[in-house]
C-alpha cells in the first residue's frame, strides 16, 4: 500500500462536517470554488467536443471522442491517453491522465496523490462523458497558477467506463451485463479494467458520473452520495459524506442550482422515503470505499426540470453536462484543501483494516446501510473469522478475480487462505461468505490462521 503509515492520532483529530452547503454567489463575495470554477473556464478553447460546437444540440459519440482525446494528448504534454483493456465489441477502454509539467507514471502516481473520475459507466447518460471530456480540456491548457501547482502534485485520471453501451444507446455493455452492479464479481471486461485502475493507480477520491430520471417528490439539478456499506472504514465514510454533501453538492448549489441525497424522495425540504442508494458492495462507489477510496456518486437529472427546458433540448443537454462537471470541480476542491489529509487517511484505514483483521476485531456487516442496522442475526458476525479457506478449485477459478481486487491469498492445507489481516478486510467477506447476497464464492470462514 501507498506511504508509510500515518499517525493514528492524526485520525482522532478529524473533525469533518456533513452539512450541505447552500447561498447565492450574488449573495456573497467569490469563494474559492467560484475562483476554481472560473479558473478552469478560462482556459483556452481551441479544441472543442462536438457537443460543444453544437452548443448541446448533438451528443459526442464515441469515434469522435477517441479523435478528441488523441487530439488532445497531442496538443498538451499534459495528457497522455494509454488503453487499459477492451470491451466486448473490441472497443478500447482508454485511460486519460493529466499532469503537470507531464502526468506521473502510475507507480509514482500511486504513491502521491490521485483524483479518478469514472465517466458514464451507463452508456444511455452522456453528459458524465461530456463533462469528463472539457474538465480534461480545462485542466491540459489551463495557464493559472493555482491549478498548475496542483496538477503538479495530483494526477487526474479520466476513464470512460462502456463504450459498447455508448454506441448503442444502452444502459448496459453489449452483454446486456449493468457494469455497475459487476464491481464484486467482475465478470465484465469493463469493470476489470475500472477495478485494475483502481488497484494500480490507488486513487485517493473517485467520484462516479451519472443521470437519474425526475420525478415527483425526487427532482433536484444534482442527486449525490457516498459509501454506504457498514464495512467502509468510519474515516473513509465520513470523508466521503464531507466531499459529496460539502464540495460537490456546495459546488453545484453556488451556482443556484439544486442538490438532494440520491435515493430520498423529499416533500416540503424533508426525505420521507428512500427507494434507492443501498449498501451493494458491487456498485461502485460501495466498492470505492470498501478499498480505502475515498468515493461517491454524481446523478444530473435526464429529464427537463422547468418550462424552458422543455422548450429548448440543447438547454437542457447543456444543463446535465454543467451540473456534472460542476460536482467533478467540487471533488478537485476537496482534494486541492484536503490533499494530505486524504493521503494520510487512505492509508491509514488500510492499516486499520489490517489490524482489525489480525486482531479479530470489530463487527463484520453483511447486510444494513450507514443509516440502517441490520435485524436479522445473519447478517452480522461479531466474532469475525481470521480468514476463509479456499479449494484448489475454487482458488484456480477465484485467482484473477481476487488478483484485481488486490486480495493477497497464501497457501493453507489442500487450498488457499484468504487472510482478513490485509486492506481489503471488508470486502473479503462479502466476496466468500454464505451470507453475503452477492458472494462470488461460499468459502470456509476459519477461527484459527
Amino acid at each position: 500500500m501507498r506511504r508509510g503509515r500515518s499517525a493514528l492520532a492524526a485520525a482522532a483529530a478529524v473533525a469533518l462536517s456533513c452539512s450541505l452547503l447552500s447561498g447565492s454567489p450574488a449573495e456573497a463575495e467569490p469563494t474559492a470554488d467560484s475562483q476554481l470554477r472560473a479558473a478552469l473556464a478560462a482556459a483556452p478553447e481551441d479544441l472543442q467536443t462536438p457537443f460543444e460546437q453544437s452548443d448541446g444540440a448533438e451528443w459526442t459519440t464515441h469515434p469522435e471522442s477517441l479523435r478528441y482525446y488523441r487530439q488532445l494528448d497531442a496538443a498538451s504534454d499534459r495528457v497522455r491517453v494509454t488503453n487499459v483493456g477492451r470491451t466486448v465489441q473490441d472497443r478500447p477502454l482508454q485511460l486519460v491522465a493529466v499532469g503537470a509539467p507531464t502526468p506521473d507514471s502510475r507507480p509514482a502516481a500511486a504513491e502521491g496523490s490521485v483524483a479518478m473520475f469514472v465517466c458514464s459507466v451507463h452508456g444511455d447518460e452522456p453528459s458524465g462523458r461530456e463533462a469528463c471530456m472539457t474538465l480534461a480540456r480545462e485542466l491540459a491548457f489551463t495557464t493559472d497558477a493555482a491549478l498548475t501547482r496542483f496538477l503538479e502534485r495530483t494526477t487526474v485520471l479520466f476513464i470512460n467506463a462502456n463504450p459498447d453501451g455508448w454506441v448503442a444507446d444502452t444502459r448496459e455493455n453489449a452483454d446486456d451485463v449493468d457494469v455497475n452492479r459487476d464491481y464484486m464479481a467482475l465478470e465484465t471486461p469493463e469493470a476489470r479494467a475500472v477495478t485494475k485502475v483502481i488497484r494500480d493507480w490507488n486513487p485517493d477520491v473517485l467520484n462516479d458520473l451519472h443521470e437519474y430520471g425526475p420525478r415527483e417528490y425526487y427532482d433536484t439539478d444534482l442527486l449525490h452520495l457516498w459509501p454506504r456499506n457498514r464495512n467502509v472504514d468510519d474515516q473513509i465514510h465520513q470523508l466521503a459524506q464531507e466531499m459529496s454533501n460539502d464540495y460537490s453538492a456546495a459546488q453545484v448549489t453556488s451556482t443556484g442550482r439544486t442538490a438532494g441525497i440520491y435515493g430520498q424522495l423529499v416533500k416540503d425540504g424533508e426525505p420521507f422515503l428512500q427507494v434507492a442508494g443501498d449498501e451493494q458492495a458491487r456498485i461502485l462507489r460501495n466498492y470505492a470505499g470498501l478499498v480505502n477510496v475515498v468515493g461517491m456518486l454524481s446523478e444530473t437529472a435526464n429529464a427537463p426540470l422547468d418550462e424552458a427546458e422543455e422548450e429548448d433540448e440543447s438547454l437542457l443537454n447543456r444543463r446535465r453536462v454543467e451540473v456534472n462537471h460542476d460536482s467533478a470541480v467540487g471533488t478537485l476542491q476537496m482534494v486541492m484543501e484536503n490533499r494530505d489529509l486524504l493521503a494520510e487517511q487512505t492509508a491509514a484505514a488500510a492499516e486499520r483494516h489490517t489490524e482489525a483483521g489480525a486482531e479479530q476485531s470489530g463487527v463484520i456487516y453483511f447486510a444494513g446501510q450507514d443509516d440502517m442496522l441490520p435485524t436479522d442475526s445473519d447478517e452480522v458476525e461479531p466474532e469475525p473469522m481470521c480468514g476463509y479457506q479456499l479449494t484448489g478449485e475454487q482458488f484456480t477459478e477465484l485467482r484473477s478475480t481476487l488478483n484485481l481486487h488486490g486480495i493477497t491469498t497464501r497457501r493453507h492445507e489442500d487450498g488457499r487462505l484468504v487472510p482478513l489481516a490485509q486492506p481489503t478486510r471488508g470486502l473479503i467477506p462479502l466476496l466468500l461468505d454464505e451470507r453475503s447476497e452477492y458472494r462470488i464464492a461460499e468459502a470456509t470462514p476459519l477461527q484459527e490462521c
